[in-house]
């Protein structure tokens, strides 16, 4: 569940229960990854799976300097695209929202130091995806390179790589920690 402190969003607290998998301790995650850089020049991916009743988090991402940053600092606290969609969904019982990341632009100090370190790793100009249901929320973004201004329109033009790869990672971590579980196929068919 979201942490509200002073009206701010806190989406990993210090209590959260934090599984972390990179590359070479997702190998499966990892050759997805692989094929998403050569096919379409993705520079990132992360995968959010949350069990919001019990505050455990299982996050994959392709590059782990950057996820320590993100969720190991807490740097997600203060990243634009994640407050927006979780904010978006915070009320509600379920749902899903969609995000090219230049529809979310940092409005302080800390967003923008966020996206400032964020470009330095070439993680840019994504589209990022979230969903909640059942106490479950799942979360996944595509970074592109900062010169390809164009990177996000991959998602628009072809959906169906969003929910390939939402389907693969989810599977990938299930794997990797049989106790979860996963969000209605009927929330997941109104994407489609």
């Amino acid at each position: 569940m979201l942490q509200l402190i002073e009206n701010k969003i806190i989406i990993v607290s210090n209590e959260a229960k934090l599984n972390r998998y990179a590359n070479d301790t997702c190998t499966e995650a990892a050759n997805i990854f692989q094929k998403l850089n050569k096919n379409i020049g993705c520079t990132y991916l992360i995968y959010m799976y949350e069990n919001l009743l019990r505050n455990e988090k299982y996050v994959y991402s392709s590059n782990w300097e950057w996820q320590n940053l993100l969720i190991g600092n807490r740097l997600i606290n203060h990243c634009p695209i994640f407050l927006t969609a979780f904010k978006y969904l915070e009320n509600k019982k379920s749902g899903h929202i969609f995000i090219p990341w230049h529809q979310s632009p940092p409005s302080n100090k800390n967003e923008r130091e966020v996206c400032g370190i964020r470009s330095e790793f070439n993680i840019a100009n994504g589209f990022g995806y979230a969903a909640k249901g059942y106490g479950i929320r799942e979360s996944l973004a595509f970074g592109g390179d900062i010169k390809d201004n164009s990177f996000y329109k991959n998602f628009i033009t072809n959906p169906n790589i969003f929910y390939t790869i939402l389907q693969e990672m989810h599977l990938i971590i299930l794997m990797q920690n049989n106790n979860i579980k996963k969000i209605p196929d009927s929330t997941m068919n109104k994407i489609q």
